[in-house]
């Protein structure tokens, strides 16, 4: 009888710890996921982006001088554009800072109400996303790249990545610059 107990308290100690190693195997293969689709948002995202002209000064012409590109106070979409909009009466997004403050989510069930700007294609996604873009003027050295109060060549777009569904938020720091 206690050899058959002793039996029974070995299985329940093997079953036990299979089942916790399946449960954190399965967690890290969820985590693997959801950062897989974080980066394929955001470098589609930072792809898109970088589609788009510099600045605003650079839409129709060159520029010569830092002073024609827009202010830091004005970075951020123009007051007639929208993202990809269908809208008769807006225009799309044309240069890179009309990201800055741009929110967008992909949301698995379409029916929850929206708390992003925009809302995204979240066919295939098992989880929700949301996507926040930042662009600011930056300074660039050979060692570092620090946030400017003043225009410079150069422009960083950081997009932060998140969702309910994971520990972590993901950031994806861009510099773009323009060549004259």
């Amino acid at each position: 009888m206690l050899l058959a107990l002793g039996a029974m308290f070995l299985l329940g100690i093997i079953i036990f710890s299979a089942n916790s190693n399946m449960l954190e195997n399965e967690k890290v293969v969820m985590d693997s996921e959801f950062g897989i689709a974080a980066i394929s948002l955001a470098t589609s995202l930072v792809e898109e982006a970088e589609g788009k002209m510099f600045d605003q000064a650079s839409v129709d012409s060159g520029v010569t001088a830092t002073t024609q590109l827009t202010t830091t106070a004005y970075l951020g979409k123009d007051a007639n554009e929208s993202y990809r909009t269908s809208d008769s009466t807006k225009t799309d997004y044309d240069d890179l800072d009309d990201f800055n403050g741009f929110f967008i989510e992909y949301v698995s069930d379409q029916s929850h109400a929206q708390i992003a700007t925009y809302r995204g294609d979240s066919k295939g996604f098992r989880a929700d996303y949301f996507l926040k873009a930042k662009v600011e003027y930056v300074n660039v050295t050979t060692s570092t790249i620090t946030a400017s109060a003043n225009r410079t060549w150069h422009k960083r777009l950081t997009i932060n990545v998140f969702s309910p569904s994971s520990r972590d938020t993901l950031v994806f720091p861009t510099v773009i610059s323009y060549w004259n």
